[in-house]
């Protein structure tokens, strides 16, 4: 998970009001929960606004009455860790239970695009293993959920989680190309029916066009 202010900085929390992911930069110092600097800049002016509070009335014996504390408000969509992963077995509902609608449609159609293609005769011998990329998407989806819940309940509790996975940082300019060529494939094969057949066939070219990347780096090295 990157900065979302800084998109070359990986994320060290989440932002308790809000949700945002930030980085170490972006985190208000001496700030507990954690805040960006948005909302600590909210929160500063809303109590610069709040009249100080009355003190509570004393009891007969001198001492102060002692009231319960006012409930707790998020900013962000809340959902339990344990609510957030049964509903993520149901694709996109556990990220939108989290307030990640843009996840959410971004789950449902990769779902769906690998149930279609595992149940496509276009795919041939690769049947198999796009039902096997087709599970793996599933349970990745309610562990995902799971996941983000827990991470926003500990943040609230200034403690920071990140995991192996989000300190893997994606190059957006490949993720787009790649995500442009294989949507352009699939288009294609709308109109021009064999074409998925044929790219899946010839997939052994993508590892012979890294090899030849790689030695030509290597000689220009050298």
């Amino acid at each position: 998970m990157q900065c979302a202010n800084h998109t070359d900085a990986a994320a060290a929390a989440y932002c308790s009001n809000c949700g945002k992911a930030i980085c170490s930069d972006c985190i208000v110092p001496d700030r507990s929960p954690v805040l960006c600097a948005e909302c600590g800049q909210e929160r500063e002016v809303r109590q610069a606004s709040t009249p100080p509070p009355i003190p509570p009335p004393l009891s007969p014996s001198g001492r102060g009455v002692s009231f319960p504390p006012l409930p707790a408000t998020l900013g962000y969509p809340y959902c339990p860790p344990g609510v957030s992963l049964l509903l993520g077995f149901i694709p996109g509902v556990g990220s939108i239970c989290n307030g990640d609608y843009l996840k959410a449609f971004l789950q449902v159609l990769i779902f769906g695009s690998l149930v279609s293609l595992s149940s496509s005769n276009e795919t041939g011998d690769l049947g198999p293993a796009f039902g096997i990329l087709t599970a793996a998407v599933y349970l990745y989806m309610p562990f995902d959920a799971y996941h983000v819940a827990k991470k926003r309940t500990l943040a609230l509790q200034g403690i920071t989680v990140i995991t192996p996975l989000e300190k893997v940082k994606f190059p957006e300019l490949w993720m787009g190309c790649l995500a442009i060529l294989v949507g352009s494939i699939f288009l294609v094969n709308q109109f021009v029916p064999g074409t998925l057949r044929f790219v899946l066939r010839g997939w052994p070219l993508i590892l012979i066009g890294i090899g030849i990347y790689n030695l030509n780096r290597h000689f220009q090295k050298s």
